[in-house]
């Protein structure tokens, strides 16, 4: 697990300072040392956190001719079955990295460009250099665990991990993009190939970026989830089957996603998929070493406390568990910081719990299990549930996407009144395309599936994963996510509907799986992180947080200083329904300053969100 990034202007001479940039940009990704491959025209940078092959994993990676050149970022969970068959080939390693093993899959595969990333298992971004014919490929994984980014320069492109690090590159100051701004605006996060910010850009998941020699620019997908959905059976089985289907898959994943050099723990919050990630655990040998969990527990009764249901797991999983404890109303000492580390425009304040816990997980550990996907792989949240006439309503006020997320935040008449009439349609615009794209990609499908795939290709990616990539990276922990396993979602979305969800009820198969392998825990119904965004708005000072918003160019370009005042007034009473878009145009604010005004520097680590917001 690291931080990649780089520079390719074939035949002109790069700036030396500017690969120090990224490196810089970038060194929380990879505390444990930098490495760099430069020569006219090219500059390939790695900052590691060490998990497998500690002594020997550097990289760039070299193949033996030295011809091919490799900077990654992840995990190839199979690199023992690939290192395996390529040795019985003939192949040769220099070290033990799972990483190398990409080395001569690339250099032996006669299919399209990154054809040979099919062969691997596991969650990375990386780039590829071929000396010999001056070519440069970006891969990344097939559901996007991994985050990757490149921005055109003159004559070539620069590349990285992280958005920060690019915007310390680009030939122009840095710009939002304001399509992208309102796409956060109404649903919490910048969907789509565009950033919020101009001329940086996303290389989508499953997907590839080529740079040949005369500086053309080739984009393409080497693997696509609707492909891959079509030429997946369905699962004809029956329940006792699918059962014993999910039980093989989830041991051989876990299996694999356990392969490291270091201590994993888990981050317990006693619902179904970190439930099922504790089981599986428990019936994997440790030795006298029992894996260990980290939980919150807050000391207010305002907030869901996850603290009992996670005791309960730990103990009859055989857990050493931890709990971190905090105020809730703290957490947000901590927004200025999640931001900066979210890196995209995502409001999830999930995100606040979640570098809590890396932090105290970082003090012993460098890799982490967590249960993202489990929702969007087994159909569980209640929008898959949606009664008829409902959506059909909501396909008729939102057409496009068959009733499916059609609400945005700024929909009702008050809160789109703060966004000037002037400023509307540039932000509003076009909010919903990732949602009805993603509808007709995976037209074809039954309704859930379809349901299902565009929330992974648009909710999932953007938001979800870039909370628990980010947030562990920011605190040198690896965040591993069994539950996208390739094969494991291939599976999920093949079942039948009511092994799906029955009723009211989604993850129909999981829970089914769970109470027979852990029945002396009561399942509770889905909660997430709980934070006290409501009662955090209602206590700020009306009028600092006016001068704070109205401080930000970009609010000031677009939001109508008349009825935010008015709004303002009401903010110890404000409805819940208000909370939501205040609470997005602090963020968008706090964005604004770190990634536009300070070119992504890095602010304190706790700090009132006004009082650096006014200073």
């Amino acid at each position: 697990m690291c931080g990649i990034a780089g520079i390719y202007t074939p035949g002109r001479d790069i700036d030396a300072e500017l690969p120090a940039r990224l490196a810089a940009a970038l060194s929380h990704r990879g505390p444990d040392g930098q490495g760099m491959f430069a020569e006219q025209g090219v500059a390939l940078i790695h900052t590691r956190l060490s998990i497998i092959d500690l002594e020997h994993g550097q990289q760039p990676l070299y193949s033996q001719d030295r011809q091919r050149v490799l900077v990654a970022n992840g995990e190839i969970y199979n690199h023992v079955e690939l290192r395996q068959s390529l040795q019985g080939r003939g192949e040769r390693f220099n070290t033990g990295s799972d990483c190398e093993t990409i080395l001569p899959l690339s250099a032996s595969d006669s299919g399209p460009d990154a054809d040979f990333a099919h062969q691997l298992e596991g969650m990375f971004a990386f780039a590829l250099y071929n000396r010999s014919s001056g070519e440069l490929l970006l891969v990344r994984d097939r559901f996007g665990i991994k985050p990757l980014y490149y921005c055109e320069l003159p004559g070539g492109i620069a590349f990285a991990s992280e958005i920060k690090a690019l915007v310390r590159v680009l030939p122009d100051k840095p710009q939002p993009n304001l399509e992208a701004v309102g796409r956060f605006l109404q649903i919490n996060f910048a969907s789509g190939d565009e950033t919020a910010i101009k001329g940086i850009y996303r290389v989508p998941p499953g997907g590839f970026l080529k740079v040949s020699p005369d500086g053309d620019i080739e984009t393409g997908i080497w693997w696509s989830l609707e492909q891959s959905l079509k030429e997946q059976p369905v699962f004809n089985g029956d329940e006792q089957a699918a059962l014993e289907t999910f039980d093989e898959l989830l041991q051989n994943v876990l299996q694999k996603h356990l392969r490291s050099d270091v201590p994993v723990g888990l981050f317990l919050s006693g619902g179904v998929d970190s439930s099922i990630l504790a089981t599986e655990l428990s019936r994997c040998s440790f030795g006298k070493q029992l894996p260990k969990s980290w939980s919150l527990a807050f000391n207010s009764t305002t907030v869901h406390d996850e603290s009992e249901a996670a005791g309960a797991v730990a103990q009859a999983c055989s857990l050493e568990l931890e709990f971190v404890k905090s105020e809730p109303i703290r957490l947000f000492d901590q927004l200025v910081y999640a931001i900066w580390a979210s890196d995209e425009l995502m409001g999830d304040f999930a995100s606040l719990p979640t570098v809590v816990l890396a932090d105290r997980a970082s003090q012993s550990h460098k890799v982490v299990l967590s249960g993202e996907g489990g929702d969007e792989v087994f159909a569980g949240y209640g929008r898959y549930r949606m009664p008829v006439f409902q959506r059909w309503l909501a396909q008729l006020r939102a057409p496009g996407s068959g009733g499916f997320r059609t609400k945005g935040r700024f929909n009702r008449s008050q809160a789109r009144g703060l966004i000037k009439p002037s400023q509307q349609a540039s932000l509003f615009g076009h909010w919903r395309v990732p949602f009805i794209r993603s509808w007709k990609r995976f037209a074809g499908l039954d309704r859930l599936t379809r349901m299902q795939a565009t929330d992974i290709a648009t909710w999932l990616v953007d938001d979800l994963l870039v909370k628990a990539d980010r947030m562990m990276m920011v605190k040198g922990v690896e965040g591993r996510v069994p539950f996208l396993d390739h094969r494991l979602v291939l599976f999920g979305l093949s079942l039948p509907q009511s092994l799906r969800q029955r009723g009211r009820v989604g993850k129909y198969l999981p829970r089914t799986w769970l109470r027979a392998h852990l029945p002396q825990v009561e399942q509770g119904r889905k909660k997430g992180f709980s934070v006290p965004v409501a009662d955090w708005v209602r206590s700020l000072d009306p009028v600092r947080l006016e001068q704070a918003l109205m401080r930000s160019p970009l609010l000031t370009a677009i939001l109508d200083r008349t009825e935010l005042q008015g709004l303002l007034a009401k903010l110890p009473q404000l409805d819940r329904k208000l909370i939501e878009p205040v609470a997005a145009l602090i963020q968008l604010a706090i964005w604004y300053r770190l990634f536009i005004e300070q070119a992504g520097a890095r602010p304190p680590e706790k700090i009132d969100p006004l009082e650096w917001l006014l200073n």
